[in-house]
């Protein structure tokens, strides 16, 4: 092969690698996307309950009734607890940071608006059937507290008064809503 013929077959790679280059250019070009902005921590979602433990708020009324020790458990959110009393029944608590009250589902149950503390809240007696029942009590408008209980044998009323001691012992440790 001539030089001049294998010449004019290496212009063409080094042209391609020349353009290639330009384009990673260091210089700004006007038509480049901006940077996108650093989010900030203030935009990030906070948790209004922080530090504080559901089993911590649940341990303190159920241990005095001889209930077993509280387990975490993680069903309605990531901060839950519940416990069981053999032939008596169950309950739980849970912190829920990205739902309020206006968000609970009422299940077979009706909400009834009430009053725990100075606070917001609701209850549903025979929200899970008979026997059952749940206060649930408003931190913020988009969190709240859930007490839950379900008795082996009763009624709904008797569960509802169980859920309104634990939702009461727990409310003066819940953060001030805003």
């Amino acid at each position: 092969m001539p030089l001049r013929a294998r010449r004019g077959s290496l212009i063409a790679p080094i042209a391609v690698l020349a353009v290639a280059a330009s384009a990673c250019s260091s210089e700004p070009r006007s038509d480049a996307l901006p940077p996108a902005p650093a989010i900030k921590s203030s935009t990030q979602p906070t948790d209004v309950f922080k530090d504080l433990k559901a089993c911590d708020l649940l341990e303190p009324t159920t241990a005095a009734k001889g209930f077993d020790p509280p387990v975490v458990e993680t069903y309605e959110s990531d901060n839950g607890c519940a416990t069981r009393k053999q032939g008596f029944g169950s309950v739980s608590i849970y912190l829920v940071p990205e739902a309020g009250i206006d968000q609970l589902s009422a299940g077979q149950g009706t909400k009834i608006p009430t009053k725990v503390g100075s606070r917001d809240a609701v209850e549903i007696p025979g929200d899970a059937g008979t026997q059952a029942c749940t206060v649930a009590i408003a931190v913020t408008p988009s969190s709240r507290l859930t007490a839950s209980t379900s008795l082996n044998k009763g009624t709904n009323e008797e569960a509802c008064a169980l859920s309104r001691e634990i939702a009461t012992a727990a409310e003066p440790k819940l953060p001030k809503g805003s």
